[in-house]
C-alpha cells in the first residue's frame, strides 16, 4: 500500500495516472487561423464564437418600415401625453422647441418625438453596419440622449411641476423608442455568410 504523502511509489510498481490536459483555451472571437489568403489563393475567414459574428447585416426594407412605425408611435406618445396632461387634466407642461414653427405646443411634442425616433433609427442602422455589438452601444446612446432631453426642462428658469412632466414624457418616449427599435433589430438582423 502506498504512503498518502507519496501516493505513487515506483518501488512498488505504482504508476501515476496519465496526464490528460484539456485543449488550450481560446478567447471568444479570436481567429483560429490567420485572416487573409492561403498559399493557393483561397480566402481565409476568421472563426468567431456564437453570437459575436462581426458580419451583421439588415433586411433594410423591413428595418426602415419598423423604424417608421417607431417614429409614428413616438409622435403619438408626444401627442397623447400633451393631450391627456394638458387638455384633460389641465396641467401645464414645459413646452418643447417648436422646430417647424407650428405654433402649437402639442405639435411641438409630436415633432420632437418623431425626430428623436428617426434619429435613433439612423444611429442604430449605422451601429449595426459598423460596430461589433450594436445593441449595447445603441442602449447607451438612447439612455444618455434620454437623460439629456429629460434634464433640459430643468435648465434656466423653470417651474417644477411642468418640468417634471416634460421629463417624464421624454423618459416614456426614450423607453418606447429603445424597446421598439431593438425589437425591430432582432427581427431584421441577418448574419452574412462569408464568401470564398
Amino acid at each position: 500500500m502506498s504512503d498518502p504523502n507519496r501516493p505513487y511509489d515506483a518501488d512498488y510498481g505504482e504508476q501515476p495516472p496519465p496526464a490528460v490536459y484539456p485543449p488550450p483555451a481560446q478567447t471568444p472571437g479570436t481567429p483560429t487561423q490567420p485572416v487573409g489568403r492561403t498559399a493557393d489563393g483561397a480566402a481565409v475567414q476568421p472563426v468567431t464564437s456564437g453570437t459575436e459574428n462581426p458580419r451583421l447585416g439588415l433586411e433594410v426594407g423591413r428595418f426602415w418600415a419598423g423604424a417608421l412605425a417607431t417614429t409614428l408611435v413616438a409622435a403619438l406618445i408626444g401627442l397623447a401625453a400633451n393631450f391627456i396632461l394638458g387638455e384633460v387634466l389641465n396641467l401645464e407642461i414645459r413646452a418643447q422647441a417648436d422646430l417647424f414653427g407650428t405654433g402649437s405646443d402639442m405639435m411641438a411634442w409630436v415633432v420632437a418625438g418623431a425626430l428623436f425616433a428617426l434619429a435613433a433609427a439612423a444611429v442604430l442602422y449605422l451601429l449595426v453596419m459598423s460596430t461589433p455589438r450594436p445593441r449595447s452601444f445603441f442602449g447607451w446612446v438612447v439612455a444618455l440622449a434620454t437623460v439629456i432631453l429629460a434634464a433640459v426642462p430643468f435648465a434656466g428658469q423653470f417651474e417644477l411641476v411642468p418640468a417634471i412632466l416634460a421629463a417624464i414624457i421624454w423618459i416614456i418616449i426614450g423607453s418606447a423608442v429603445y424597446s421598439l427599435l431593438t425589437g425591430t433589430l432582432s427581427r431584421t438582423v441577418v448574419r452574412r455568410t462569408p464568401t470564398a
